[in-house]
């Protein structure tokens, strides 16, 4: 997410004028659409923001609607080739002695679907992994992501201590973790060990392209390709997600390169072995949810194991949830895995004047099992509306310590929020049984 920055604001006026002119053709919007997380910097000239970390300015525009159907490969180590995993059925027993992904012939016995695509009978797979729009664990049960972000590289330890066992108390079963280059791969080991043992679901998310997508490429990758940050990736990869890049891309990028982008993004985290699901942001500084629904299905067929998830950041203006309604619906209908990144009680430009309607989105994505992550927990304090509704849902990273109505409503009160997340089995026990 993104902070207003007094610095940028000489660039405010001429920033509207170019909005206006980059919208037309977009679907029509009563206010300017609003930015997403972000660090220390400027995003282009832009200074309409979302939230995040420390001086950092956020930009919108418009999306346009795209078109297509999603992609309803199957995901885990390995995708259904062409041949069959073995003569028994992946159930009771699970494909063993063949692989799932590359078509050889194997007979039902005691090992995984290859290493890692759906079995049809309830067989573990090797991850986490994506199924039509749903996703599973390496059980294949299913799991609807109900969670919170948290900064925690930057915050003292950037260890989740005692963050992520405040952040449990809720009932949530996944938290987003905010990283990127600041953590070493050690400091990363000890975030994501210290997540799994408060319960909750790992989401790394790199946060250092927020706005430029050209840095997925030239900063985010090579982090997670490094050797011992690789490692780390593989020691987790059962129960992990990686989000690749946080809001890589501003209003002006094109279908091409958002899509080229990250098909080499994927080539090359594949390439280190990892195989758990990997999420996408979209650009608009997580806003354009129209880009995520017509690349969505080419990037899903771009990736070996189809095990893509794709994530919008709700900064949007929309106090009676009618885009949410439709956004939604229309993503559930051409079956894209969605997850709402990021969202809170209003959008950051204009702040509270700009309500948003977040109680609309939990019972929308309660009935369309849709997963949703919060911004943010509050252990380290956003800087942006400060005055205007703060975006930090407690004050101090403490549970029961709430900001507001709305983040009261989506830890304890509301009958859609976290306490209705369900945390999956392999997760708390560490077992399938």
């Amino acid at each position: 997410m993104y902070i207003y920055s007094l610095r940028t604001s000489v660039a405010f006026g001429s920033l509207l004028l170019a909005l206006a002119c980059s919208n037309q053709g977009s679907e029509p919007s009563a206010t300017p659409s609003t930015g997403g997380s972000g660090t220390g910097g400027t995003s282009g000239a832009s200074t309409i923001g979302g939230q995040g970390g420390s001086n950092a300015t956020a930009g919108a525009g418009g999306g346009t609607a795209g078109g297509g159907t999603a992609g309803s490969g199957t995901a885990g180590g390995g995708t259904a080739g062409s041949g069959t995993a073995g003569s028994g059925t992946a159930g009771g027993g699970t494909a063993g002695g063949g692989t799932a992904g590359g078509g050889t012939a194997g007979t039902a016995g005691s090992g995984s679907a290859g290493s890692g695509g759906t079995s049809t009978g309830g067989g573990a797979s090797g991850t986490f992994h994506v199924d039509g729009r749903f996703l599973y664990d390496r059980c294949n049960e299913k799991v609807v992501l109900r969670g919170v972000n948290e900064m925690i590289v930057w915050t003292a330890g950037k260890d989740g201590a005692p963050e992520f066992s405040e952040i449990a108390q809720t009932g949530a079963n996944s938290v987003r973790i905010v990283w990127n280059e600041e953590g070493n791969a050690a400091e990363l080991d000890k975030a994501i060990t210290n997540a799994l043992t408060a319960k909750l679901i790992p989401i790394v998310e790199h946060h250092s392209a927020t706005g430029r997508l050209p840095d997925v490429m030239a900063k985010v990758v090579p982090y997670w390709t490094k050797n011992d940050v690789a490692q780390v990736l593989l020691k987790h990869q059962a129960n992990l997600l990686l989000n690749i890049a946080n809001e890589a891309g501003d209003d002006k990028v094109t279908q091409e390169a958002f899509e080229s982008t990250y098909k080499a993004a994927i080539t090359a985290i594949r390439g280190i072995g990892f195989k758990g699901p990997l999420v996408i942001d979209a650009p608009q500084w997580g806003q354009d949810i129209d880009r995520l629904q017509a690349s969505g299905p080419a990037l899903i067929t771009a990736d070996p194991l189809h095990n893509l998830m794709f994530s919008v950041h709700m900064w949007w203006s929309d106090p009676q949830g009618t885009r949410v309604k439709q956004e939604l619906q229309q993503s559930a209908a051409m079956n894209l895995p969605l997850v709402v990144g990021e969202f809170a009680q209003h959008a950051v430009y204009l702040c509270d004047q700009s309500p948003f309607a977040y109680s609309v989105l939990l019972d929308e994505a309660h009935t369309r099992e849709i997963g949703w992550l919060a911004w943010s927990w509050g252990g380290v304090l956003n800087s942006d509306c400060k005055g205007m509704g703060v975006f930090d849902m407690t004050s101090d990273g403490k549970f029961g310590n709430w900001t507001g109505k709305w983040a009261s409503d989506i830890a304890v009160d509301h009958a859609q929020g976290l306490k209705t997340a369900l945390r999956p089995r392999s997760i708390v026990t560490g077992a399938c049984q």
